[in-house]
């Protein structure tokens, strides 16, 4: 099941056969025993315009996801900064990546 899901994700070079595979692939798992695979084909049915457009643009957020997950993390460890300036500082520090070794004091 599982690498049917993948080999529609790998072989889906347009969104027609994207969407034919996507459609097999919902109907084999509604049909199925586990329920965890009826819920994961319930939620792609319910992204199904979201999840197509992918293979018409090719292009997903997983940059900002990863990005406010860092931040997300920093928040947390900076329960004991002052203030917005010193959290934004951090912010920086961590996903900007600057060369250090170029400051000179």
């Amino acid at each position: 099941m599982r690498g049917t899901l993948q080999d529609i994700h790998a072989t889906g070079t347009s969104r027609m056969r994207a969407e034919a595979g996507f459609r097999t692939w919902c109907s084999w798992m509604m049909h199925s025993r586990p329920e965890p695979m009826k819920t994961l084909a319930r939620r792609i049915r319910r992204h199904w315009r979201d999840i197509l457009a992918y293979f018409d643009h090719r292009c997903t957020n997983a940059i900002p996801e990863g990005l406010n997950g860092i931040i997300r993390h920093i928040k947390t460890r900076a329960r004991g900064l002052r203030n917005m300036d010193c959290f934004s500082t951090m912010i920086h520090l961590t996903c900007g990546k600057p060369d250090l070794a170029t400051v000179t004091i």
